[in-house]
């Protein structure tokens, strides 16, 4: 008697043999972090900057991202296998171990982590002084109780004192949060006193490792309470840019990633209470529960970093239309009591005019960052080289793309400076922040009213979308920073946009270009190395990836009905 096949579509015949190609290009990915990992002790923090081997990196890199879309491809094809996801999901960890015992490739903030957490553990405000207070303070002349704890701090521990000369812009207070504040203590307290820099950095990206790792549970929870493949969890597994920027780098975005992630997982599971339909109360209060749950969650998320308060009017438009207005009240007073406990740490006290002269104002690193940092940007970056002065400006200052005439320029900066009582210098920046604001906010009330009213798939598709527009428009595209939308990546319209997490790699680059050419002309152009970065590869980096993302579906983004990336990847 014939055998009876047992194939069916969500489980093909060729299922092993996908599993197989999946382990060799598991295989090859595994060589190439290990060679990037033994390749990145070449840049060590006083190694020599134009000795490090950043192309080298930026190549072994490219490599990875093409056996990832490789993996994405085949993982998709597969559907559904129990091996293909314990591959998956094992391969994930192998790459993030191996990255870990790696020196951080370009990026130091780790170093203010590690300081931020000796100051809390020691009893300490890590808002209370900047770094640079500290290093320049003498013990016997200083009658302050908590600046004398962190110079001992400083004199007695040479590690400590190591890691606070490694600190990026230490003349500013820190500017992070203190839910994760509360995570670099956790990861001191575990932290050995003798320890060296080295271990210690270890131990931190360790922490921040195992909350990437939890957030690729969560997506996969997220997966099937939307009843997508779980499958496509190997969008946010395998990518490189988180081998990158986590377990490499060391970023603390893996926190607030981890519960905007859970945040979101929880609001869906809110979802299963529809008013005036067939609901019990047990069914009514648990799905309350959940919005409350994740409210407090989403609040904690906004107290590791600031980017998910963006998601808030998304949040409340769900929730009012699936439990009734009425409803909102308990979630919303939730999520704005944990906020501003949680951020009342950042919020200058009045104290009077000796403890001002002794001590930064706690919210200075914060104000500072969103008033003057731009980096790696595209669309701010057309909106502002538009707006600047450039009458004083040299040709190696200014943007081939300035098309704004003078005249209508110099009526801008000057209106905005004298009505605001700003320096025509900040004006610009002000200007073009208050642009991307408007049309971020009106992107995200759209997305958000738009997507309430439908399923969880949707309403997932839309926390892309909030995160992705706000990334772009803002002024500093940093590479980590694209992290915080990769949980949701799966939701999202268009191919295109698997693209980005590979395309950031190039911000890389201007390092090089600046070490090697700090005041030589780059190819035939007026600018040295850091301005052609800024001003032509960017375009090379964007401009083409956002044509594409536009000609092949406007729906991509978030523009109108269109298919999802998984229904997409067969074509």
């Amino acid at each position: 008697m014939a055998e009876k096949s047992t194939h069916t579509k969500e489980n093909p015949p060729n299922a092993n043999a996908n599993v197989s190609v999946l382990a060799i290009l598991a295989g090859l990915s595994i060589s190439v972090y290990g060679i990037i990992a033994i390749l990145s002790w070449q840049f060590d923090f006083d190694s020599v900057s134009t000795d490090r081997p950043i192309i080298a990196v930026l190549c072994l890199f490219a490599v990875a991202f093409a056996l990832y879309l490789g993996a994405i491809r085949i993982v998709w094809r597969t559907r559904k296998s129990g091996p293909m996801m314990k591959l998956v999901i094992g391969s994930a960890i192998v790459f993030r171990v191996v990255m870990l015992f790696s020196l951080p490739i370009q990026e130091i903030d780790i170093y203010r982590y590690l300081w931020d957490g000796a100051v809390s553990t020691a009893g300490v405000s890590p808002f209370r002084y900047s770094p640079a207070q500290v290093s320049s303070a003498e013990l016997a002349s200083n009658a302050d109780e908590d600046l004398v704890r962190l110079v001992k701090l400083r004199d007695d521990d040479p590690a400590l004192a190591e890691i606070l000369h490694r600190v990026h812009f230490p003349e500013l207070p820190t500017i992070y949060p203190p839910t994760s504040q509360a995570v670099f203590a956790a990861a001191n307290l575990m932290t050995p006193s003798s320890s060296s820099v080295l271990t210690r950095l270890f131990i931190m990206k360790a922490w921040f490792i195992g909350l990437d790792i939890a957030t690729l549970f969560v997506v996969i929870g997220l997966l099937r309470r939307c009843k997508k493949p779980v499958g496509l969890c190997v969008i946010y597994a395998w990518c490189p840019l988180l081998m990158k920027e986590i377990a490499n780098s060391g970023h603390l975005d893996a926190i607030a990633v981890f519960l905007t992630t859970l945040g979101l997982y929880l609001v869906v599971r809110s979802l299963g209470f529809q008013p005036g339909k067939n609901n019990n109360s047990t069914t009514q209060a648990g799905s309350l529960g959940y919005a409350m749950l994740a409210s407090v969650v989403l609040g904690l998320a906004v107290g590791a970093k600031l980017y998910p308060v963006i998601l808030v009017p998304l949040v409340f438009f769900t929730v009012a239309k699936n439990f009734g207005w009425r409803f909102t009240v308990a979630p919303a007073t939730a999520f704005v009591v944990t906020t501003a406990i949680l951020l009342s740490a950042m919020i200058p006290a009045e104290k009077s005019t000796s403890d001002r002269e002794q001590m930064h104002d706690p919210s200075l690193g914060v104000v500072t960052f969103l008033r003057r940092w731009e980096m790696n940007d595209f669309l701010f970056l057309i909106i502002i080289e538009n707006i600047k002065l450039t009458a004083h400006l040299g040709p190696h200052e200014t943007a081939w793309f300035t098309v704004m005439p003078e005249s209508v320029r110099e009526t801008m900066v000057t209106v905005v400076s004298s009505q605001f009582d700003i320096a025509a210098g900040e004006a610009p920046f002000m200007i073009a922040r208050a642009t991307t604001a408007a049309i971020f906010f009106i992107v995200a009330i759209t997305l958000a009213w738009r997507a309430s009213a439908k399923d969880s798939s949707s309403f997932c598709e839309a926390a892309f979308l909030t995160i992705a527009w706000f990334w772009l428009l803002c002024p500093t595209l940093n590479p980590w920073y694209w992290t915080w939308a990769l949980p949701l990546l799966p939701f999202a319209r268009g191919r295109a946009w698997l693209a980005v997490s590979g395309l950031v790699l190039i911000y890389y680059l201007r390092f090089w270009l600046d070490y090697h050419f700090p005041t030589t002309a780059v190819l035939g152009t007026p600018y040295t190395g850091a301005a052609f970065y800024d001003f032509v590869v960017t375009w090379i980096e964007f401009a083409p990836w956002f044509a594409v993302l536009m000609w092949r579906s406007p729906r991509s983004l978030g523009f109108q009905p269109g298919t999802k990336i998984a229904a997409r990847l067969e074509a």
